[in-house]
């Protein structure tokens, strides 16, 4: 049980006057015996780790780890995932909403925050804290049930949790989920639909239901709730990778393209975001795309030489042939020493019917490694395309 009057309250928010401006509002009201400050998500989580906190009220916007992924952290972890907490933002758009709701925020208030607001929503938080509802107790135990791959008892409870909160969708989409993973995909499927049919808003039914019908390789379905959740909770970056993947087996290259741009801007890293959807990308109907994304990062970064190799592959595979020879002639030069680099340029004079200037590329190859086997058939391709 947690006292109101003598919790320990972890304050979490990278400006320090914000920080002691809670503590001095918490003070008013009467909640609170000891006070801890964090600034980034990293120090909450360390501070979380190491001290008996009872609350944790934090900002979303924070440098370094912002409250998203802080929040997605702790409730993955199961010694903190039940700790109450009560996300502040100066943002309240539907978008970071729905993101920290994913992972079960237990309250959420727009700045400009006020005595008034904070002793409602802490009043409420921690009630619900000391005394869960029905649904919530037997959501738990399914949870735990599940960890004690008692799936069964799982089930069992995630239909108590249905009962209870007839008309939530998160307990039938919790039932679906463990359907699912009891192996009764047919049964899992219909909880899943009616939970995404009943809620509108529930951005992980409709994920789930995405995922669902990718294993099932219906990537029609599977792009339309996967759609649907993106744009409920557009920020969801892993969800976003998913549903462009998805849309790349559905040949829907220039929807894909759209989505990935729009990661890249609601990334905190974007350079990184770019690599990771250029690697994604690389060999399909998007590698200009890919090729595209590697050049900013090089632009972004002159030292990292060795791209020019996966531009000049990217810019093959979308049939630019006259970029693709510069970037690996680029590439070789760079990295003298890598065989298949020589091979990949010979690759592409053979592509062009120039065998001579591929022969040049093997010959280089082979003074590396005359064994090479690779090198030697391609070479033996050249003779053959150059004799009379």
């Amino acid at each position: 049980m947690i006292d109101p009057q003598t919790m320990t309250v972890l304050i979490c928010d990278d400006m320090i006057t914000m920080c002691r401006s809670i503590h001095k509002m918490m003070k008013v009201i009467g909640f609170g015996k000891a006070f801890h400050y964090a600034h980034n998500g990293k120090e909450a989580l360390s501070a979380l780790r190491k001290k008996g906190i009872d609350l944790l009220l934090m900002d979303y916007n924070m440098p370094v780890m912002n409250g998203g992924e802080t929040l997605a952290q702790i409730r993955e972890d199961r010694l903190l995932r039940d700790l109450p907490v009560l996300m502040i933002s100066a943002n309240a758009s539907t978008e970071y909403v729905a993101e920290v709701a994913e992972t079960d925020i237990d309250g959420f208030i727009a700045k400009p925050l006020t005595v008034k607001v904070l002793e409602q929503k802490l009043t409420l938080v921690v009630d619900n804290a000391n005394n869960p509802p029905p649904v919530t107790k037997h959501l738990k135990n399914a949870r735990d049930c599940e960890e004690d791959d008692d799936l069964p008892g799982a089930i069992r409870d995630a239909r108590l949790a249905v009962e209870a909160a007839p008309h939530s969708s998160k307990p039938l989409r919790e039932l679906g989920y463990y359907y699912l993973k009891n192996g009764a995909p047919e049964s899992a499927e219909k909880m899943l639909l009616k939970a995404a049919k009943m809620n509108d808003l529930d951005v992980v039914a409709f994920h789930q239901l995405g995922e669902f019908y990718i294993e099932k390789k219906d990537y029609e379905k599977a792009q339309y709730y996967l759609e649907k959740a993106m744009k409920i909770s557009p920020r969801h970056l892993a969800r976003g990778f998913q549903f462009g993947k998805t849309l790349i087996q559905l040949q829907e290259n220039k929807k894909a393209v759209e989505v990935f741009d729009s990661i890249i801007k609601l990334s905190d890293d974007s350079q990184k975001t770019k690599e990771q959807i250029a690697e994604l990308c690389l060999g399909t109907g998007t590698s200009a795309y890919a090729a595209e994304l590697f050049e900013s990062i090089l632009a972004n970064n002159p030292k990292r030489k060795e791209l020019f190799h996966k531009i000049g592959m990217a810019w093959k595979v979308a049939g630019r042939t006259s970029e693709a020879l510069s970037n690996l002639g680029k590439a070789e030069q760079h990295d003298p020493e890598d065989i298949g680099i020589k091979i990949d340029l010979a690759k592409s004079f053979i592509d062009l019917e120039k065998p001579i200037l591929a022969e040049r590329a093997l010959k280089r190859a082979l003074r590396i490694d005359p064994e090479h086997n690779q090198a030697q058939k391609l070479m033996k391709d050249c003779i053959a395309m150059d004799a009379p």
